[in-house]
């Protein structure tokens, strides 16, 4: 992937631009992900996400029973 790439979500299916090669910038650095959601995240999807995609399912993890975690 280049340093700055207009990417498709696969979630949403909304394109970004994705900046792998300057992370710092990259609209995902706006959400905060524990470990744990991160691997929920993972599990699920193997590329990039939008930011709004990162937060639903960041809210979606914290809403699973205890037992699902």
């Amino acid at each position: 992937m280049a340093s700055h790439e207009t990417i498709t979500c696969p979630r949403c299916k909304q394109t970004f631009e994705c900046r792998v090669g300057t992370i710092l910038r990259c609209q995902c650095q706006n959400v905060v992900l524990t470990d744990e959601e991160r691997t929920f995240i993972r599990q699920q999807y193997n590329e990039c996400l939008c930011a709004n995609c990162l937060r639903q399912l960041k809210i979606a993890y914290q809403q699973l029973p205890d037992t699902s975690k």
